[in-house]
């Protein structure tokens, strides 16, 4: 391994490191932002919720235009030219762009937030939900492009404490003290809207005193709005649909079922994401990173994107298999026993996102090579098989069939990304050998827990999952270590 691939480890393993941290931090913040919710009125105001967060989710995708990756591929390639003029421009772009469409989808949101509730959903008490979180969007955008402009510069750390800690912190804060005070739902609105301004406000400060001055600055921006646009604009349908298929399956429980069916998803869903904390802890660096390889070393690509998929799938397998085999304990434990009948809904989840770790980061790689209109292609596909099996299999099913949907198109599109990335580059993401040694590592502590279990339990309580868990991942270090073991380049990484 070359120097400027191991450089580019280190910096995706320091940087995945942080945002490990400040995930697993924001997780159970945004977890006791969602179970104060659920426990204080229940799955059916949490499912109202949901669907207000499905509004906003959409508006803001369309707001942002899919700039993000433009930041995160141009500024690390201007930076390394030395083009600090181009550097602004695109930041100043970015804003400019996204600044006009977000106050006008504040404005529609807003004042359409009687239509939306009941001619859609048929459900007025989410017309007061809307209203307050429309301006999530205007606050949000110029808040967004100030952290990806700072993970441009490869500065994760400002994001991580920024957005995933301080934000949560005060989001959860006003939440709480508003429900304690009586206002019901609309407090995790106004929790949100308060966690926005602080966002904004600590972007804007990072921005200009920790990696600038940018937007007061006195070079002369080269603006970038066509080339940011000619990249970005596969991107910007493709984001629409990848924010349709994750909201999709709600929408359509939404529109087919009750409120109480869309609370039990939501908690099923986000618990199943908990396995892709690693995945996202290293593509939150992978996008710079890569393009920055491209620009030293075309042939070092290869093997960061071997190495970071098996250090994601090394530290997902693990909870994928607990909460396989534990699904309801850990709904009991998490949102309460009432929702432990999402537990199949979970299971089926976290088996459509472990497909996802095992590809590794494909999706960042097509980006860094310019390949974006194959991520078009490939969500256009994975939108209609998704929108295909929510609409067949929701009325059927439930939130089982809006399960099957999600984790369907959630396959579809890394196995496209996967064979696209093999037949173009002539590279394969996954490590054969080494992902089928972590499955026999993983499995053998679980067969010893699932014995435990056996002899000790006809029905498994849900406070066992506690010392299973803690059983299990002790023995699965011991067993990787043992069996697999660090190579010189990783334990550099983690000395670093």
């Amino acid at each position: 391994m070359g120097d400027s691939d191991q450089k580019a480890l280190n910096a995706l393993a320091k940087g995945a490191g942080i945002t490990a941290i400040g995930m697993m931090i924001s997780k159970a913040l945004t977890y006791i932002y969602r179970v104060s919710i659920a426990r204080f009125v229940g799955p059916e105001a949490y499912g109202q919720l949901s669907l207000g967060l499905m509004v906003i989710g959409i508006g803001s995708t369309i707001a942002y235009l899919s700039l993000g990756s433009s930041l995160q591929k141009f500024i690390p390639e201007f930076r390394n030219r030395g083009e600090n003029a181009r550097v602004r421009g695109v930041v100043l772009s970015a804003l400019q762009m996204t600044l006009p469409l977000s106050i006008l989808l504040t404005a529609l949101i807003f004042f359409g937030a009687d239509f939306i509730a009941i001619e859609i959903f048929e459900n007025p008490e989410l017309v007061p939900i809307l209203k307050v979180l429309s301006f999530s969007i205007v606050l949000g955008i110029p808040s967004s492009i100030f952290f990806d402009t700072t993970l441009g510069f490869n500065k994760i750390i400002y994001k991580t404490v920024s957005v995933r800690i301080i934000q949560n912190i005060v989001q959860v804060g006003v939440t709480l003290i508003l429900l304690l005070l009586g206002f019901q739902v609309i407090s995790a609105a106004w929790g949100w809207i308060a966690g926005s301004i602080a966002s904004l406000i600590l972007g804007l400060y990072v921005l200009e005193k920790k990696i600038g001055p940018i937007l007061f600055s006195r070079v002369k921006p080269i603006y970038q709005h066509g080339k940011m646009l000619r990249f970005s604009g596969p991107l910007i349908l493709s984001g629409m649909i990848g924010t349709l298929m994750g909201w999709a399956d709600t929408g359509f429980l939404g529109y087919y079922m009750t409120d109480f069916e869309v609370g039990l998803y939501n908690a099923a869903l986000p618990t199943a994401m908990l396995i892709l904390l690693p995945h996202k802890a290293i593509g939150s660096l992978a996008l710079p990173s890569f393009s920055e390889l491209k620009e030293r070393n075309e042939e070092g690509v290869e093997s960061s994107l071997k190495t970071a998929t098996y250090w994601v799938f090394s530290l997902v397998l693990p909870t994928f298999l607990i909460l396989l085999f534990f699904s309801e304990q850990t709904l009991h434990i998490l949102f309460g026993s009432e929702y432990r009948a999402a537990s199949m809904a979970l299971s089926i989840l976290a088996g459509g996102y472990l497909f996802d770790a095992v590809v590794g980061r494909v999706g960042s790689f097509l980006q860094s090579k310019g390949y974006t209109r194959y991520i078009l292609y490939n969500n256009i596909a994975a939108l209609t098989l998704n929108l295909c099996l929510n609409i067949v299999l929701i009325p059927m099913y439930g939130i089982i069939g809006a399960a099957v949907a999600t984790a369907s198109s959630t396959i579809l599109t890394n196995l496209l990304m996967f064979i696209e990335v093999w037949k173009k580059e002539d590279i394969i993401s996954i490590p054969n050998r080494k992902i089928l040694q972590i499955i026999i590592v993983g499995l053998v502590p679980l067969a010893a827990v699932i014995g435990l279990d056996s002899l000790l339990f006809v029905d498994t309580p849900y406070w066992f999952l506690f010392p299973a868990g803690i059983i299990y991942y002790t023995l699965y270090i011991l067993t990787f270590i043992k069996f697999i073991g660090l190579e010189d380049e990783e334990k550099e990484v983690i000395l670093r």
